[in-house]
């Protein structure tokens, strides 16, 4: 999920592209190459070790924000807009990252210990609090490097970071070291990301200075916002993790994981898109063309809708031989979750739209409040779901959230975009789209090959896109030029 985007300025609109495509491809491939491991992995170890590394990974990464509490992007926009306080502020965040990491790891070992944890968790929890400590290190070089605007370093890294990850963790899971191996091969390539983060900042002279006291205030008052948006996202993207391990253990955790790699391996794909949305947006806002700025703002989101809903759609409408295919007979207890969890991706596409207007005309704020209630909403549909359905109880928790968020960002740009009514038939022809190509899916797809219902509902989504005006023809033309001079975000994904 996003907190709050800037844009970064350079020079030539081609460097920015060019930047912008190494990213994105770099975040692709690694998307991919993560999702293959995984895949691999669970199969290998199970469902029950697969719980046990899942259970791990989502106390780390609830209590890694508070070793950053927001001053990553505070560090980038500082450094984009070529502020004279800029290397301080890079010098005070790695200094209150040191200070803060302990913390930050004795509350995650706290919580895993309370919480019944047993040897092989405690452990695997602790090797994933180096793994967190490194990442928050790593996070705030590549940031600089961003700020500097060169992506190359961060692109290039991340992704032989990613290789070696997912190396280490087919081999240890081969070998029979279970959810430790795993937590060590994420270390593995946190560790390689630190080296090269660290010599790439070095090579491009990215400036770190000893703060001032003044500083220090700066950077805690900047970061707030960020702070509070990256605590929601975290406790709402890992909270239904926990309450599974507590009320129906590892096992659940682990059916529940596999569904939840297929539907979030796909959400980085709006980003594509709206990277270039809140550049143009904040022109206009500022510009005070509010017909266009309106116009363009349903213009992209009927492309997120026609790129929801088929995902949502297909995911569903193919869990009962999707499951089977990727992980194999002991993982089709995730089949239930699955069906229902790949809802998710629609209301998550639309509100990145959303997102890039609140940021734009500055109402940022509203955006983190959004996330807030959303956080709440969520640990609450999880308390009530989770003991008495499971990972089914997890999956509709997560959809009742994200719809949740959506329809919070609709009232809060009512008045940007002239009232609700656009987005309610909007909203509704993606509906009529998405139950149209589920049955497509299922009642006829069933009967084919996974690979011709695959093209066959592909090819009837994007028919319906076309037939209820969910993407024009002058739509792709639109994408292809927007692709080409596209500006890098400081957005962070939806977990």
């Amino acid at each position: 999920m996003r907190t709050f985007c800037y844009p970064l300025r350079m020079s030539s609109g081609a460097t920015i592209a060019k930047n912008a495509v190494w990213l994105m491809v770099a975040t692709a491939a690694q998307k991919l190459v993560a999702f293959i491991a995984f895949t691999v992995v669970a199969r290998l170890i199970g469902r029950e070790l697969t719980g046990v590394f899942f259970y791990s990974v989502s106390i780390t990464s609830i209590f890694v924000i508070f070793m950053d509490l927001g001053m990553t992007p505070v560090v980038i926009r500082s450094l984009a807009g070529n502020r004279e306080d800029a290397p301080r502020l890079l010098g005070a965040a790695l200094r209150a990252k040191l200070l803060l990491a302990p913390f930050a790891i004795a509350a995650a070992l706290l919580y895993a210990a309370l919480f019944g944890a047993d040897r092989q968790t405690l452990a695997t929890v602790a090797v994933a609090c180096l793994v967190m400590t490194a990442d928050t290190f790593h996070l705030a070089l590549y940031g600089a490097m961003r700020g500097r605007q060169n992506l190359r370093p961060e692109a290039f890294g991340m992704f032989i970071g990613q290789i070696l990850t997912a190396i280490t963790s087919v081999a240890a899971a081969f070998l029979g070291y279970g959810p430790v191996g795993l937590a060590v091969a994420l270390l593995v390539g946190s560790v390689w990301n630190v080296g090269w983060s660290a010599v790439q900042s070095r090579r491009f002279r990215v400036a770190i200075s000893r703060p001032r006291r003044a500083d220090l205030r700066r950077l805690a008052k900047e970061a707030l916002p960020f702070g509070i948006a990256g605590i929601a996202v975290k406790v709402y993207s890992y909270v239904d993790s926990l309450f599974l391990q507590q009320f129906h253990g590892s096992s659940a955790v682990g059916v529940y994981a596999v569904a939840y790699k297929l539907t979030y391996a796909l959400q980085f794909l709006p980003l594509t898109f709206t990277a270039a949305l809140y550049p143009a947006l904040a022109s206009l806002f500022a510009a005070k063309r509010e017909a266009e700025m309106r116009n363009t703002f349903f213009g992209s989101l009927r492309i997120m809708a026609a790129v929801g809903f088929p995902l949502s759609a297909g995911l569903s409408a193919l869990s009962p031989r999707l499951i089977p295919l990727l992980y194999g007979q002991e993982f089709v207890g995730a089949i239930p979750a699955f069906s229902v969890l790949p809802w998710v991706l629609l209301p998550i596409f639309l509100d990145f739209p959303i997102g890039s207007l609140l940021n734009a005309s500055h109402r940022a704020h509203l955006k983190t409040t959004a996330m807030v209630a959303t956080m709440v909403l969520n640990i609450a549909a999880n308390a009530v779901l989770v003991p008495a359905y499971g990972p089914l109880g997890a999956a509709w928790a997560g959809v009742v959230s994200f719809w949740a968020l959506y329809a919070i960002g609709v009232w809060f740009t009512r008045e940007l975009v002239g009232g609700v009514r656009r987005f309610v038939w909007l909203t509704a022809r993606a509906f009529v789209a998405a139950g149209l190509s589920w049955v497509a899916w299922r009642m006829i797809g069933d009967r084919m090959d996974i690979q011709a219902a695959i093209v066959f509902g592909g090819a009837v989504a994007v028919l319906l896109a076309f037939v209820l005006k969910l993407v024009l023809v002058e739509d792709v033309f639109k994408v292809i030029r927007r692709l080409r001079r596209v500006e890098p975000s400081i957005e962070p994904l939806h977990e």
